[in-house]
């Protein structure tokens, strides 16, 4: 029940903007446009997109690779004493 309430709510408040955007407007300032854009930013595109989604999922996967390749090696070199 509290979940339809929550579905209704965000449906009919959606159009109303938040306390900032409302604070922005009655003071005449506009939002203006980043100054900073990511190393793997999405794009606008989807071609972009899908290959900043790839490359972050390729560097993912290395890191928790290596992550277990060295803890296993180290396992080994204890288990040696």
């Amino acid at each position: 029940m509290f979940a339809i309430g929550l579905l209704f709510y965000f449906a009919f408040s959606v159009s109303l903007g938040d306390g900032l955007e409302r604070t922005m407007e009655d003071a005449g300032i506009e939002e203006q446009e980043g100054t900073y854009s990511g190393l793997l930013s999405y794009g606008g595109d989807y071609p972009a997109a899908f290959a900043a989604g790839l490359m972050g999922a390729g560097m993912t996967f290395v890191v928790v690779y290596a992550f277990f390749r060295i803890s296993k090696r180290r396992r080994k070199v204890e288990e040696k004493r």
